[in-house]
């Protein structure tokens, strides 16, 4: 997944560096929108790999730069460190570990606009936000998910849902069409913060997403 990652980026890349490339000596037309608003989804990649969906919205300050605002849901974002926290007791049950890491996340950042040609935009991003993470372990037994049962305590690092700071931080291109829509390639990484709690230090988690969205400017 990894791979898939950087081959992602490297074809954002050329696509930008084509557009520069063939662009031609012409004035852009105006452009007096402010807002825009967009819905986005895709995979997420690292150690587990799901999907996302989330929306964004966006206020130009000036030509070049943005405020954003996003609310994303991405499906499991699991770690090996969580896959190790729940070993030893499915060792213990003589079962196998299915763990995740549900996520609800909310960022607010800046982001600044490049404009290479009248159809290609690039763009970066940074922002802040909170994540809400739910930890969801099962055990199973032949296929059949099993009670720990009452002499198995899970910690709050196996069972517990938590919200922590997160930064994040992307890179894309957009592409205008029909005047006011655009579509919208990118890539986003989140550092989900670590957190310490009563009984368990829980580690922080890294989330990447391939953003694949469509908007419209208002």
């Amino acid at each position: 997944m990894k791979r898939f990652a950087c081959n992602a980026a490297v074809c954002l890349v050329a696509t930008i560096g084509f557009g520069a490339s063939t662009a031609q000596a012409q004035v852009l037309p105006a452009d007096e929108s402010k807002l825009n608003v967009e819905f986005n989804f895709g995979p997420t990649l690292g150690h587990k790999s799901d999907s996302f969906f989330g929306g964004e919205g966006g206020w130009r300050l000036t030509k070049d730069l943005d405020i954003y605002v996003e609310a994303t849901h991405m499906g499991n974002v699991g770690t090996s460190d969580l896959d190790e926290r729940a070993a030893p007791i499915a060792d213990f049950l003589g079962a196998t570990a299915s763990t995740a890491y549900v996520v609800n996340a909310f960022d607010v950042g800046v982001k600044y606009n490049f404009i290479v040609t009248p159809r290609v935009h690039p763009y970066v991003l940074a922002g802040i936000g909170m994540a809400h993470v739910r930890t969801e372990v099962e055990f199973a037994v032949n296929g059949t998910v099993i009670d720990p049962g009452p002499n198995v305590q899970l910690g709050s690092d196996l069972s517990d849902s938590t919200n922590r700071g997160m930064f994040v931080f992307g890179f894309g291109v957009k592409v205008p069409f029909k005047e006011r829509f655009f579509g919208d390639l990118g890539y986003r990484f989140g550092e989900i913060f670590s957190k310490s709690t009563d009984t368990e230090p829980l580690p922080s988690i890294p989330t990447q997403r391939i953003v694949l969205g469509v908007g419209m400017r208002f």
